[in-house]
């Protein structure tokens, strides 16, 4: 992947994140000395493999959001604003990014969870290998709950973010699920329902890479970064 990257990524920030308890968006909650969200763009960013980043967030954040992004993150971000649920907030990233991928300017599209502040560069790089060569990819972990998405040996799997699809597929297939009112509860169940045609690569998870949703994971994610010392692997990423 050494040509001029033709990748963007979006990052999803827009929920009210209620369960973890404490009155605010969680991804302005402080972790490892600045806001949760912030780690989320330092590991994209340290991959060089995009060329643009968005982050989607609700609109009365935005202000919150530019103040944040400017202080931690080095690169400029383009804000969008969220919709109702997550899938409509998927939909109004891509809709905001169709000039790009329409012109071709845009051949693969990441869309992370904004509370996923731990997903290493080694694993977004290998994410994205598998997406360019195979059509889409996503990290996934065995388990033992029937539900899940299916890996290509047929297991399910607990799947997790980032996701990463070839950007025009992707925008057809939310374009399609608008006109059927389709709400798909992750990036790759709309591809599995609208392009089928396109094979998704189950890539290794991390056990590190945790959402935070409670409390607890909260905890567990300072902890992890301070062993990390606040520098997760970067060995794998590259241009």
């Amino acid at each position: 992947m050494s040509a001029a990257p033709k990748r963007i990524a979006v990052i999803l920030a827009a929920g009210a994140g209620n369960r973890i308890g404490v009155g605010i968006n969680k991804v302005w909650l402080p972790l490892g000395g600045q806001e949760l969200l912030t780690w989320s763009f330092k590991w994209l960013i340290d991959t060089k493999l995009f060329y643009r980043y968005v982050l989607v967030v609700h609109p009365s954040e935005h202000e919150l959001a530019r103040a944040v992004l400017r202080k931690y993150v080095a690169a400029p971000v383009d804000l969008v604003d969220g919709g109702i649920t997550r899938h409509d907030s998927e939909r109004h990233a891509l809709e905001y990014l169709a000039p790009a991928i329409e012109a071709d300017e845009c051949d693969l599209v990441l869309i992370h969870d904004g509370a996923r502040p731990l997903t290493s560069p080694k694993l977004i790089t290998e994410i994205v290998q598998a997406a360019q060569t195979h059509g889409g990819a996503v990290p996934a972990l065995p388990t033992s709950v029937l539900t899940g998405h299916a890996n290509q040996a047929g297991e399910i799997m607990r799947v997790q973010t980032p996701q990463v699809f070839h950007a025009k597929p992707l925008l057809k297939s939310y374009r399609q699920a608008e006109v059927d009112n389709f709400q798909g509860s992750d990036t790759a169940m709309c591809i599995e329902q609208y392009a089928p045609e396109l094979e998704i690569r189950c890539v290794p998870g991390s056990a590190q890479n945790i959402k935070v949703t409670y409390a607890q994971d909260l905890i567990l994610a300072e902890h992890i970064l301070a062993s990390h010392h606040f520098n997760l692997d970067t060995r794998s990423a590259h241009g």
